[in-house]
């Protein structure tokens, strides 16, 4: 569907509003590493939104940070925002950006090159394009994944759940990937490394070397929903893994899956309502501390196992979507060597023509630790008014 004035949303931090901020934009270009939009607004302040956020500041000022965080963390950021008001007023994301015009709201025009500089609070940045209530997320889609986790763990799992999606248009593997900001990350931000170790004994009963966990990527795309499950925009993923204790036992699954920096999302969300697979091609490259390139490969999302909007109703089958809730589609690529771990001081690089270039590291996992920046707590404590 061709969308008339934007094609593109996204959020940033704005280091002088204090504040997560929505934007839109068209005219997308990818090159070398970056993505320009021949057009971008800020959109924050010309839609009627609530403004959940500046509102609970301005209800509860003398309030402390330890006090108000679970009541102020999960109030919605301006993408999921923006749904809930559409879904309100019973629009759809495709109809209000095809009918709007951000020259004549009185939006703000927005350089998208002067949020590129690494999240920190005291400088605009790229945040994820959403910070969704909750995410889940699709596995062995693709019959590479069948076959390489199926080498991993010496089991016909992998295999079985491929064949009866692809196969018969049943069951697919679906887990839960996040439901608290922690366990997003945005662009330039960190990927978990989990810092627990493996068992020291085998299914078997053999004796085996303990090794930290850590965490291997999986990129791939993700899509946006509505909360009756009509996709209305995709972004880049990683579906960050602990396979090590996957590999363990299946019952370790959930472990591997869902922990503070589990999924990496942006740079921006294509508005589209394709409902398939879209074929779009993704580019992966691992690099080193210096700037090596240490693993390189392609993909493209036609090679799904069946529709992703039949996998999505498949979720609302059995539980209520939330407006915005995103759905991590499964991986293509799986790294081997001294890539299929990461370490710190690796840099992960997933692009794609369409929807842009995202660039993160990794860090480790520990107990009372900030992984990346608590975006509730800088706007908290030192926010918009």
């Amino acid at each position: 569907k061709e969308m008339a004035t934007l094609t593109h949303l996204g959020q940033y931090w704005s280091a002088s509003r204090g504040e997560i901020r929505l934007f839109g934009g068209s005219g997308l270009e990818v090159s070398g590493g970056t993505q320009t939009l021949s057009d971008v607004w800020d959109l924050t302040d010309c839609l009627p939104l609530p403004g959940h956020r500046r509102s609970y500041r301005r209800t509860a000022p003398e309030a402390s940070w330890e006090a108000a965080r679970w009541t102020f963390s999960g109030l919605p950021t301006p993408v999921v925002e923006l749904v809930e008001w559409l879904e309100s007023r019973r629009l759809r994301v495709g109809e209000w950006a095809g009918d709007f015009s951000p020259g004549e709201s009185g939006a703000e025009p927005l350089d998208l090159g002067a949020l590129s500089p690494l999240p920190a609070a005291g400088s605009d940045h790229l945040v994820a394009p959403v910070i969704p209530r909750r995410a889940q997320a699709f596995g062995v889609t693709y019959i590479n994944s069948a076959l390489e986790r199926e080498t991993e763990g010496s089991r016909g799992d992998y295999g079985f759940v491929y064949r009866a999606v692809k196969e018969r248009g049943q069951r697919p593997e679906l887990f839960l990937k996040g439901t608290s900001p922690e366990h997003f990350v945005g662009p330039g931000g960190r990927m978990g490394l989990r810092t627990d170790l493996t068992n020291s004994e085998d299914l078997q009963g053999e004796a085996c070397q303990r090794e930290t966990v850590s965490a291997g990527i999986e990129p791939e795309l993700a899509a946006v929903v509505h909360s009756d499950g009509e996709i209305w925009g995709y972004t880049l993923a990683n579906d960050v893994s602990g396979n090590r204790i996957e590999n363990e036992t299946l019952l370790y699954l959930y472990q591997a899956k869902h922990f503070t920096g589990s999924l990496v999302l942006g740079p921006l969300i294509l508005l589209s309502d394709n409902q398939s697979n879209p074929n779009l091609e993704i580019r992966t490259r691992i690099l080193g501390p210096a700037g090596e390139e240490l693993f390189e490969r392609d993909s493209n999302t036609s090679s799904i196992n069946a529709p992703i909007g039949d996998l999505v109703s498949w979720a609302a089958s059995h539980i209520r979507l939330k407006p915005a809730e995103v759905f991590s589609t499964g991986t293509d690529v799986v790294p081997d060597g001294p890539v299929k771990v990461l370490s710190e001081g690796m840099t992960v690089e997933i692009s794609c023509a369409e929807i842009g270039v995202l660039s993160h590291g990794a860090g480790p996992v520990e107990t009372g630790s900030e992984l990346n920046l608590d975006y509730a707590r800088l706007q908290f404590e030192g926010g918009a008014a």
